[in-house]
């Protein structure tokens, strides 16, 4: 099962090509090193491991953590070209959580962190001043493989295993799942007399071996491209390489898709990203985007291009602005138009456009007619600040974001009407000028639905509602100008609690109107004051219910009449004691008891 596991897992490891054993040769990688001797040269002839200036590979020295550390990198590609561009964004993410540490290794350690073999506390163990010439014990060794393997995945899922080795004892706690999923993947074996020896150093050699048997189980190779076209309807994604061919392929659900090293859905990457594939045997295995930094991006008003001497200019004015700007493609631009791959030829004077400028020069240019429709969308957010923002999911469930314009045409069910009568849920065409929205045709379903409430949400943009109808659980958003009654009377949402049985009567997916039923019970108990809190006006009685079994009731006492039975005097809460016998009167509330009346039945002896 494991091995199965791991075939599946290995899919999204950027790791290089197919290995053959090489022409290279160490004078002391004598025949007593038979055993690691193809690992070792092919390895080099990769460099991924190096030898030493004098000819000599040392097989039997020890590897130090730090040169661990850099050489499981080159295994998973940190020294491919391609890959260049995660080892930049990797220094950038983690360079506060590297910069206390001095080893040559810094780049390395960055990768992994991003690749998830490394977190921050992994590192003090392998980098710190006194760790990083220290020899990787096997342990370790099991850790590092099992990371890049992917086995903290497996191990998640499979927490509960059980080492064979004689020596099992004596494998650090945190260390045996690993130390299991290395062995069991065959990267590592047991030494003499079924002996894992976990504390043992690891050789040149040895660690040879190790890296070598896992890339021996893959043939993997990469290709780079600028994404020029995503559809997200049929799964595709078309890239454009160095040489300026295109190929679109196919994304299926056994893909990995990662953007900037985390697994992400094919709608959230953009035209114009730079993606790595990796195939295995020539299948698409996984597809990773780094995100790089733009210097500026201008929403704006195409209005034409000309050549020069330094190339083609792009000339267009910024929405904020009435100054007409300038800027010259980049050698690699892209463009798109109304969603797929386009070209200069499509754009038109007055088209809407998004300029990416990257040092200095146009790398990418979103455009779309100045007037676009989308047609059969379903509101999904609604945003009132600091702009009215709305967010629809189209029927390709893309997520569109734009502001209402000031004068914006709104019709609902037929009729004109304001933006304040948009909810969530309704189904609408949208019409953009310039990227904002200019028109809203809405329709929206009213319906009735009674149920118990089991959770509001209260938010200055979004509240919600989840609801209990006996059978199933839906969440409704509720509408900014939601009429809420209680017991008949005029309420706000902060008079809603967990439990109140309610009828709702709904537009699309958006609360409209809250009625509360009758949520007032009478009820009569007599017991022992447990606890008294004179800051909450509140006690604590023990009493007996009505199954005889031994209960607690939290009693408010807010607007009680207290009396004492003894003196016939009114009381306070402060005159009451704890052990007093009380009988209560009042109307319980979703489990909250407020007391109309208490009297003392006896004192405290």
């Amino acid at each position: 099962m494991l091995k199965k596991s791991l075939s599946l897992m290995l899919c999204i490891l950027m790791l290089t090509s197919v290995f053959t054993v090489s022409a290279a040769r160490f004078n002391d990688v004598t025949e007593s090193y038979d055993w690691a001797k193809e690992s070792i040269e092919s390895l080099a002839e990769h460099s991924i491991i190096n030898g030493y200036p004098d000819g000599t590979f040392q097989p039997g020295k020890k590897i130090t953590k730090e040169e661990a550390i850099a050489l499981f990198a080159r295994m998973l590609g940190a020294s491919e070209e391609v890959n260049a561009t995660v080892i930049s964004l990797a220094n950038v993410l983690y360079e506060d959580s590297l910069k206390n540490f001095d080893t040559f290794a810094k780049d390395a350690a960055a990768y992994l962190m991003y690749k998830r073999v490394l977190s921050d506390s992994d590192l003090a163990t392998y980098l710190s001043s006194s760790n990083k010439g220290e020899p990787l014990k096997r342990y370790e060794a099991a850790t590092l493989i099992s990371k890049c393997l992917g086995g903290d995945v497996w191990l998640k899922s499979n927490p509960d295993v059980t080492l064979s080795f004689a020596d099992a004892d004596e494998v650090p706690a945190a260390a045996k799942g690993y130390v299991y999923f290395a062995s069991e993947a065959g990267v590592m074996q047991g030494m003499e007399n079924n002996k894992f020896m976990p504390m043992g150093n690891v050789t040149r050699a040895q660690v040879a071996t190790m890296i070598y048997r896992i890339l021996s189980q893959m043939n993997y190779t990469y290709s780079a491209g600028i994404i020029t076209n995503i559809d997200s309807i049929n799964n595709t994604v078309t890239l454009r390489d160095a040489e300026g061919e295109t190929e679109s392929y196919a994304i299926n659900k056994n893909i990995a898709v990662m953007l900037d090293g985390e697994q992400a859905q094919l709608t959230l990457l953009s035209v114009g990203q730079e993606a790595v594939l990796t195939f295995s045997n020539g299948a698409l295995y996984s597809l990773e985007v780094v995100v790089q930094e733009v210097d500026e991006v201008f929403e704006a008003i195409y209005k034409g291009k000309s050549t020069d001497t330094k190339g083609t200019v792009i000339k267009f004015i910024p929405m904020d602005s009435s100054e007409t700007l300038t800027y010259t493609l980049a050698d690699d631009y892209v463009i798109s138009y109304n969603g797929a791959s386009g070209s200069l030829s499509n754009l038109i004077i007055n088209d809407f456009v998004k300029i990416h400028v990257e040092s200095g020069k146009i790398s990418l240019i979103e455009a779309e007619s100045k007037n676009t429709t989308i047609t059969g969308a379903r509101v999904e957010t609604i945003t009132l600040e600091p702009d009215v923002v709305v967010t629809i999911r189209t029927l390709d469930n893309e997520l569109i974001s734009a502001t209402v314009r000031s004068g914006a045409s709104i019709r609902k069910n037929n009729a004109v009407t304001t933006f304040s009568d948009l909810v969530v849920g309704d189904k609408v065409d949208v019409t953009f000028e310039y990227g904002q929205i200019s028109a809203v045709v809405a329709i929206g379903v009213e319906k009735k639905v009674s149920g118990s409430i089991e959770e509001i949400t209260i938010s200055k943009t979004n509240s919600s509602l989840l609801l209990n109808n006996g059978t199933t659980t839906t969440k409704y958003s509720i509408s900014r100008d939601v009429d809420i009654t209680l017991d008949g009377k005029a309420a706000t949402l902060y008079d809603l609690r967990i439990g109140y049985e309610v009828d709702l009567v709904t537009s699309s997916a958006t609360i409209t109107e809250v009625k509360v039923k009758s949520v007032a019970a009478p009820m009569q108990i007599t017991g022992q004051i447990s606890i008294i809190n004179t800051s909450y006006n509140m006690i604590v009685v023990k009493y007996t219910d009505a199954n005889g079994n031994l209960a607690e009731k939290n009693v408010f006492l807010n607007s009680a009449k207290i009396l004492d039975s003894n003196d016939g005097k009114i009381k306070t809460i402060r005159n009451l004691s704890v052990g007093q016998h009380v009988t209560i009167a009042g109307t319980e509330n979703v489990g909250v008891f407020e007391a109309s009346s208490l009297m003392i039945l006896s004192n405290v002896q």
